[in-house]
């Protein structure tokens, strides 16, 4: 009888391990077909690596536009800036020649 309960015990327990070395190979199974699928879906599919690398280098050759383009448009703005303190400048002297003819007019008794 005794030899029957160790044997019954034994039985149990390797059923018990065979059970949880299952149980640890379907859940390698499960996650390596998961990082599988990942990476046919994300590596190498269609909106994986292949297609973001030329998107990449789209949006690179976007940027460089955009830059060159901001550059242009500050020198405008620079040439722009420039022109309009000279005009200012010069309106400035015409205004202050304007008073001086004036006031030389007004001295003569010419301005009316």
């Amino acid at each position: 009888m005794e030899k029957i309960d160790q044997e019954a015990a034994k039985q149990r327990v390797k059923e018990a391990a065979w059970e949880w070395v299952q149980r640890t190979v379907v859940l390698l199974v499960t996650f390596g077909f998961g990082f599988f699928a990942a990476w046919v879906l994300y590596g190498s599919g269609v909106q994986g690596a292949p297609a973001l690398r030329k998107k990449v280098a789209e949006l690179d050759a976007q940027i460089v536009d955009l830059k060159n383009a901001r550059v242009g448009m500050q020198s405008q703005l620079d040439v722009a800036t420039g022109r309009l303190s000279t005009c200012d400048r010069e309106k400035q002297k015409c205004l202050t020649e304007r008073a001086e003819c004036r006031q030389t007019l007004i001295k003569a008794g010419l301005d009316q």
